[in-house]
């Protein structure tokens, strides 16, 4: 890590001059950026420096996913991801070629099945997963991660029969004789999943994590911040990693929000390394609106009456919020209804109120239908809006489900990422993977022309909220920093700083529209703080 490397680029994005892009050198050394610019401003440098030639590729610096369940979505890496299944029949297929049915091998735990994309779009059930693993336990969380499809030899290790009563704010789908049929939906999937990662070691959690943080790097994907998504964060599994030397990328996690406070002090204390620390608390205010379960000002167009409810009294959470504020914790709370996302602001308002500014960059994550009232208030509030690009409509954009359960005066207010920051709120992106492909190149695609993969609908879904090429290198980059508290550190490349970098094989600035290129986007080379770590 001490070494002297002099990266040679033709095509350098800085992150400090707006697009320009630099023919010339990026040396480390010791873990951070020693020098940035041409051969003549460098020459001081290059002596002594192992040399590596990146010409013909696209170095910038190293990417910042704010959002993912690492756990997850390395379970997905290593057991299967059906993200591109066409039927429920494939994805158990596809599963069976990746798992043998061994009991011995424990739990089966991929997932990111998506039967809007599915031939049938029906709901998958079990006996399609008992035809290849009779004896070997199946969970698989949905693409959204509120629901799962399980096998009966699941149904059975949890004494889930026809006579078990569904949980609160959850259910067990079951067929005419009361019978489960294997789909869990919101908090009876969460409970299962959450038992399941407490009966794995902390080894087996490590390898899943280490798997994802591998596939991040191939995306030269350098920091990462881990939230809680109803199941546990297991930071003993991680430190395992950073004391084995397989800590690979830049973790923050951010344990649930329900937890005593003087546990998650504690846990700031203990975990405050730079390659990995406790950032915060992340919790729930509603779920989705595609599921019926994202809280809305004002009635689902498809379901008169009916609004849904938030998770937690709104008042508590305003006092929750002011807790933490008061003891200097960033606080993370998921909300994709309009009236979850209302609930959010004003509870971050309500905190300064009572504790004054204290810029502690509190985020509101997924904001997938806002009050158009609202949009200035991150600003305002110095609120961070941690949000994912590729939760954008993806496929057919007319059978798009919010169509149906929002209505098109709604609509109007999806995703609103350029309003936001043209009212003076700061973005931070993510993938919310498993919820989203890992890949940060979809997502600027996704953000830059707000297209589905289809190239519908014509200039772009809300072509007014597409933001721009640098803003949103930005939000990929500095925008993470930023609501980290790390942006003197990393997101830019300039000297001083940390040498996290990619080093990408396509060149991102002329070809950030182009799907099949930024689709292809991999890293060649991706550094963290002067460790080469990919390439």
């Amino acid at each position: 890590m001490n070494k002297r490397i002099a990266i040679r680029c033709d095509n350098i994005y800085t992150g400090t001059s707006g697009t320009t892009t630099l023919d010339g050198y990026v040396v480390t050394e010791g873990g951070k950026i020693l020098a940035v610019g041409t051969e003549e401003d460098v020459k001081d440098c290059l002596e002594g420096a192992e040399r590596i030639d990146v010409r013909g590729n696209f170095l910038m610096p190293g990417l910042c996913d704010y959002h993912v369940h690492m756990v997850m979505s390395g379970m997905q890496e290593k057991d299967g991801t059906l993200r591109y299944t066409t039927s429920a029949e494939d994805a158990a297929k596809y599963l069976a070629e990746r798992n043998s049915d061994d009991i011995e091998d424990g739990w089966i735990l991929g997932g990111s099945w998506d039967m809007i994309v599915w031939d049938d779009h029906n709901v998958p059930t079990k006996d399609l997963l008992d035809k290849y693993f009779k004896n070997r336990p199946a969970f698989l969380v949905n693409m959204e991660g509120h629901g799962a499809w399980v096998n009966s030899a699941a149904l059975e290790k949890f004494g889930i029969t026809a006579a078990t009563p569904d949980p609160k704010d959850g259910y067990f789908s079951r067929d005419e004789h009361g019978e489960p049929t294997g789909y869990l939906h919101e908090s009876a999937a969460t409970g299962m999943q959450t038992q399941i990662i407490n009966s794995l070691t902390d080894e087996e959690v490590a390898s899943y994590a280490e798997a994802f943080i591998k596939a991040a790097n191939s995306y030269g994907i350098t920091s990462l911040g881990d939230v809680y998504g109803g199941v546990p964060v297991r930071h003993d599994a991680y430190r395992l990693l950073l004391e084995q030397g397989r800590l690979r990328a830049r973790v923050e996690f951010y344990p649930p929000f329900m937890e005593d406070i003087e546990f998650i002090k504690r846990l700031r204390k203990e975990f405050n390394d730079p390659m990995l620390r406790c950032g915060g608390v992340k919790g729930f205010i509603d779920g989705t609106p595609e599921g019926h379960t994202g809280f809305m000002l004002e009635d689902y167009s498809d379901r008169p009456g009916f609004r849904s409810v938030p998770l937690f009294d709104l008042q508590w959470l305003k006092e929750r919020i002011a807790l933490f504020d008061r003891e200097g914790i960033q606080t993370r709370v998921h909300a994709c209804g309009d009236a979850g996302v209302k609930a959010c602001l004003d509870a971050i308002e309500y905190a300064q109120q009572q504790n004054g500014f204290q810029d502690l960059r509190h985020c509101v994550e997924h904001l997938e239908v806002m009050d158009p009232d609202d949009i200035p208030r991150f600003g305002q509030l110095g609120a961070i809006a941690s949000v994912q690009p590729e939760h954008l409509p993806k496929y057919e954009f007319a059978k798009h489900p919010f169509h149906a359960k929002l209505g098109e005066e709604r609509m109007n207010y999806c995703w609103p990422f350029e309003s936001i920051r043209k009212a003076g709120g700061r973005l931070a992106y993510g993938t919310d993977s498993p919820v989203a492909h890992i890949s940060p190149f979809r997502g600027i695609f996704r953000s830059i022309t707000r297209l589905t993969n289809y190239g519908q609908p014509e200039g772009g879904f809300l072509p007014q909220e597409r933001v721009s090429l640098e803003e949103t290198l930005k939000a990929y980059t500095l925008g993470g920093a930023f609501a980290s508290h790390h942006e003197r550190e990393r997101g830019t490349i300039e000297p001083g700083k940390l040498a996290d970098l990619a080093v990408i094989n396509h060149n991102v600035i002329k070809e950030a529209t182009d799907r099949e290129a930024m689709f292809d986007a991999k890293a060649v080379l991706t550094m963290v703080g002067g460790e080469i770590v990919l390439g």
